[in-house]
């Protein structure tokens, strides 16, 4: 992984002094580097630059070169003459040992400032190189024996002049992490997927961890993280947390925090929160603390919430219990005056019933009354057939005379015009005997066989209803049955007496006809 740091210089000479270093490369660094494999051969240089190259600037005279273009355009007065990045190399990714590895190193901090300060992708274009001298230096000495390379950048540009400036450094950084990152891929190495500063340490905290000893920051960090955690489990504030550790905090201005405390060794220590990550800074501990407060408040409240839900739900069921009691009892009662309702309707059903029954027996009974009757009406009607067998009846109108002759043998003079009266009477009132509906064609034979046998004219035939009105009169129900016989009753009463006053009509015009033919023989007497 390639890691860089960005600062400002304000004298270019000295940057490019020390990232030169002529014959400044120390004899143990030499030594190291041999004993762990590095040929003696590659080390014949005294140079702390062990690889250099630049950019529109040759490396060896890039101090008189930038100042040559510094003087040209402002006269060599800006405040901060150069720009510095240093680019490091993790011994995973490229190891010091190897010159091979220290060309790799120039060639990645070259191609890196090359893009960073403006250079184009494509080399065929006049802007492929930025408009700013660059000198890059390899150094392969330093405390963690790590590859980095001093970048020194001439801030004045080629093109008009002006001075490189940006309006927030640490934004740009961030912009040449990106690119430091693609040229690093572009090369095959290794990128963290996520860089944080939350713990900030340097090379000697590392170098003391690596050998297993006590660092004090390493012990205020632990001190201040339990005390963070247990503001969170307990309802006690920051300051008497660390108390209880040993720690005393002090916050300065608005953004300014520091911690103190004795470490292990006697020694008091005092240091900054930006100096240990930002996880210590104040913003980010006023932060825990005021987020801790916030969700003690919303719990506190969640809390006052669920109980005064507690409390309506408990209100709501005893309401919902007594409305279902009540509810309840109302449904008793209606169900027991349905049940009542039930009682009093299958007592009507009885009687209904038994009233049908009542009614079925009394049509049963009239039938055979009627049956009996009919009959009787037949054995007279023999009797009376037999008296009028010796008398020679070819038409209904010879039945007529012959009627009037046997009147006085038979008793029935009174009679002898029923027949034609009980058809006119019949055909008036609407009874035909051949009627669409079988009831009432049942009931006209009905009707003018009662009439006849009143009167005495029956034939002497077997009285028989058709075969359609049979099949209707055993359809019928007993009321239809007990109204046909009640309309038959009273149409052969009504007609009775009608063909009664017909024939008492004809008796008094055969008397007064009588009584004229008298007068008449009295006179030619």
């Amino acid at each position: 992984m390639a890691t860089i740091k960005m600062n400002r210089a304000k004298s270019a000479a000295a940057a490019i002094s020390y990232a030169l270093g002529s014959n400044r490369m120390k004899q143990e660094t030499k030594d190291w580097l041999i004993k762990h494999g590095c040929p003696p051969g590659a080390l014949k240089n005294n140079d702390r630059a062990v690889v250099r190259s630049g950019i529109n600037i040759s490396p060896t005279y890039a101090n008189a070169e930038m100042k040559a273009v510094r003087q040209h355009a402002n006269g060599d007065t800006v405040k901060n003459q150069a720009v510095r990045i240093i680019q490091s190399f993790s011994a995973d990714d490229l190891d010091i040992t190897s010159p091979e590895n220290w060309q790799i190193c120039n060639d990645i901090g070259y191609e890196f400032a090359r893009r960073a300060f403006g250079g184009l992708d494509d080399e065929n274009q006049d802007g492929y190189y930025p408009p700013y001298q660059i000198a890059v230096y390899t150094h392969v000495d330093g405390k963690g024996h790590k590859l980095h390379n001093h970048i020194i950048v001439n801030k004045t540009n080629l093109h008009d002049s002006k001075q490189w400036t940006v309006d927030n450094l640490d934004q740009e950084w961030r912009s040449f992490r990106e690119i430091n990152d693609a040229v690093c891929r572009e090369y095959g190495l290794k990128i963290t997927q996520e860089r944080s500063k939350k713990v900030k340490k340097t090379i000697s905290e590392r170098e003391l961890e690596l050998k297993g000893q006590y660092v004090w920051k390493n012990d205020l960090r632990t001190r201040i993280d339990e005390a963070l955690a247990e503001i969170r489990k307990k309802n006690i504030n920051l300051e008497d947390a660390l108390k209880a550790r040993g720690v005393d905090v002090r916050r300065r201005g608005q953004n300014g925090i520091s911690y103190a405390f004795i470490d292990e060794e006697g020694k008091k220590r005092i240091s900054r929160g930006k100096r240990l990550g930002t996880n210590y800074e104040r913003e980010s501990v006023d932060g825990y603390e005021q987020e801790i407060k916030q969700q003690r408040e919303q719990q506190e409240r969640a809390r006052e919430a669920a109980r005064s839900v507690r409390l309506d739900v408990r209100r709501s069921t005893i309401d919902a219990v007594q409305n279902h009691q009540q509810q309840l009892e109302q449904s008793v009662g209606d169900a027991g005056e349905r049940v009542e309702r039930v009682g009093a309707r299958k007592q009507a059903v009885i009687e209904l019933v038994r009233s049908i029954q009542q009614a079925v027996d009394r049509s049963i009974a009239l039938m055979k009354h009627l049956r009996a009757d009919f009959e009787r009406r037949k054995a007279e009607m023999k009797r009376f057939q037999n008296k009028i067998r010796q008398f020679d009846v070819k038409s209904y109108k010879d039945l007529e005379q012959q009627m009037c002759l046997v009147a006085k043998v038979a008793e029935q003079s009174k009679k002898t015009a029923a027949p034609k009266a009980i058809v006119a009477v019949t055909l008036r009132d609407e009874l035909p005997e051949n009627s669409s509906n079988p009831l009432i064609a049942a009931t006209a034979d009905m009707t003018q066989y009662l009439v006849m046998i009143d009167q005495g004219v029956w034939s002497g035939r077997q009285f028989e209803f058709s075969g359609r009105e049979k099949e209707a009169l055993e359809k019928a129900t007993p009321e239809q049955l007990k109204k046909i016989n009640g309309i038959a009753k009273r149409q052969a009463k009504r007609l009775s007496g009608i063909v009664d006053e017909a024939v008492e009509r004809q008796k008094k015009n055969a008397e007064r006809l009588r009584a004229v033919r008298n007068r008449g023989k009295r006179y030619r007497r």
